[in-house]
C-alpha cells in the first residue's frame, strides 16, 4: 500500500493510522492467535503490519522533510 500525504489534514490522519498500526503490531507480538471454545482468531501477520508501518513512516518523513518550498515564476526583463 502506498501512502501519499498532500496536506496537514492527511498528515494528522496518517499519524493516527500509524499509531493504530503500531498498537496492532504490539498486540500481535503478544499473541499471534488464540482460541475460545471452538472458535479461533488469528491476527494479522507481523510481516504485513511492518510493511504497512514502513509505508506510513516513509510518507510522514517525506512530508515533514519537504519544508516550505515554493516555486517562483520569474520573467526576465530586457
Amino acid at each position: 500500500m502506498r501512502v501519499i500525504i498532500k496536506n496537514e489534514k492527511q498528515l494528522r490522519q496518517a499519524k493516527e493510522d500509524y499509531e493504530a498500526l503500531h498498537k496492532a503490531w504490539r498486540k500481535t507480538l503478544l499473541a499471534q492467535s488464540y482460541s475460545e471454545s471452538s472458535n479461533q482468531l488469528t491476527r494479522a501477520s507481523l510481516k504485513e503490519l511492518r510493511a504497512e508501518m514502513a509505508d506510513y513512516e516513509a510518507a510522514i518523513a517525506a512530508y515533514e522533510s519537504r519544508g516550505n518550498r515554493r516555486s517562483v515564476r520569474a520573467v526576465p526583463l530586457d
